[in-house]
């Protein structure tokens, strides 16, 4: 974890968010050599199923994704920015081969990062109802049911 919590300015911090949403509109392969200049060597990624631990993994934890997917990008709603905080939230749309017929999926979600020059701690939150589970086909199904079984 980064421990130096110097002052960042405000258009240093500024500039950190921007260059953090440009990482992620419009996610490549390509543009994972940019990671360098957003996150520090000892960065921490938590999600609803992943921990990852340094700016190696996170590289390989998001090649990973993107390989998956035939389309994704990143819509941002709003973000909240204070000294060595911001939370910002997003719609992420995707398509996989194996999920709703490989049509496009909308899934929103916030991000809580840490920084001081460069992000230290990352953590997501979203709906994994949303993104994954109901997208298979028979566990799609069941969870459709018990979402109506409960509403009523």
């Amino acid at each position: 974890m980064a421990s130096d919590m110097n002052t960042v300015s405000s258009n240093l911090r500024a500039a950190l968010i921007s260059d953090f949403k440009d990482f992620y509109r419009t996610p490549d392969i390509a543009g994972l050599e940019g990671i360098d200049r957003i996150y520090t060597q000892d960065v921490e990624l938590r999600d609803p199923i992943h921990a990852v631990n340094g700016r190696l993994a996170l590289k390989n934890y998001l090649r990973g994704m993107y390989e998956g997917a035939h389309e994704m990008s990143f819509r941002y709603l709003d973000d909240q920015i204070s000294e060595h905080t911001a939370t910002i939230t997003w719609v992420m749309r995707f398509s996989h081969g194996r999920l709703n017929g490989g049509k496009p999926i909308d899934v929103t979600g916030v991000t809580v990062i840490h920084f001081t020059d460069r992000i230290y701690y990352q953590e997501d939150f979203y709906d994994m109802g949303a993104m994954l589970y109901r997208h298979i086909p028979v566990l799609g199904s069941l969870i459709r049911f018990i979402n109506k079984r409960l509403a009523a």
